[in-house]
């Protein structure tokens, strides 16, 4: 089995966790890590055996890999240090908020040899997948375009790490629509060029844009 660390368990944390029950064949949960020592509790609640601790450094030593559902700003510094250690890193998205960041977590990921990989989600979801066969196997003729339309309501408290531009990454596209593009890459393969225009008129508490509207162009 491979013994693994949540390291988050927050929000999206608590929505990984539901999963690991059917996993149980393949993945030991063996470790959880929140700054906020009850919510890391709350997690071994569930996994008799499993450790508590606030710093996931504590933890390396024990594990084979390590799922990383923390704050945006704090993907990079996590991400790097558990691959430096040797650890195989599930992160959820975004891998970075910069992109001199993504490419260093890339190298050394291919330095230690370990895999890194991003949780998009949705290239999983059955309806996603039988979607990409179709268009592969080219059922309909030739793809010339495909339109992705998505709506998701985001509201945080003020204080809350979400609400800030800096912490997030920029607003709903690279925070929530980053699902959309990567499905567009999956389907469509290389990008050539893009545009996006987005608002924060009818979302006033977010710093960047709640509304955004993308056109890319592909080989």
């Amino acid at each position: 089995k491979i013994k693994l660390a949540m390291v988050g368990c927050g929000g999206m944390g608590g929505t990984h966790m539901r999963r690991f029950q059917t996993l149980r064949e393949r993945v030991e949960l063996t470790a959880a890590v929140d700054v906020v020592r009850e919510k890391a509790e709350a997690v071994t609640d569930q996994f008799p055996g499993a450790t508590v601790a606030t710093d996931f450094h504590e933890v390396l030593d024990d594990v084979d890999a390590v799922l990383l559902a923390l704050p945006h700003h704090l993907h990079f510094s996590v991400a790097q240090a558990c691959l430096e250690a040797g650890k195989h890193v599930l992160l959820e998205k975004p891998m970075a908020n910069y992109e001199v960041a993504c490419k260093e977590l890339i190298q050394t990921a291919e330095a230690k040899k370990r895999v890194l990989m991003i949780a998009y989600c949705m290239r999983f979801h059955p309806l996603v997948m039988r979607m990409k066969e179709l268009l592969d196997q080219k059922t309909y003729g030739d793809v010339f375009q495909v339109s992705i339309w998505t709506e998701q309501l985001t509201r945080y408290p003020e204080d809350h790490w979400a609400s800030s531009k800096e912490r997030l990454g920029g607003g709903q596209l690279f925070s929530h629509g980053c699902h959309y593009i990567d499905l567009l890459l999956w389907f469509l393969g290389r990008p050539i060029k893009g545009m996006h225009m987005g608002t924060n008129l009818g979302t006033p508490w977010m710093e960047r844009e709640g509304t955004s509207n993308v056109t890319l162009e592909f080989e």
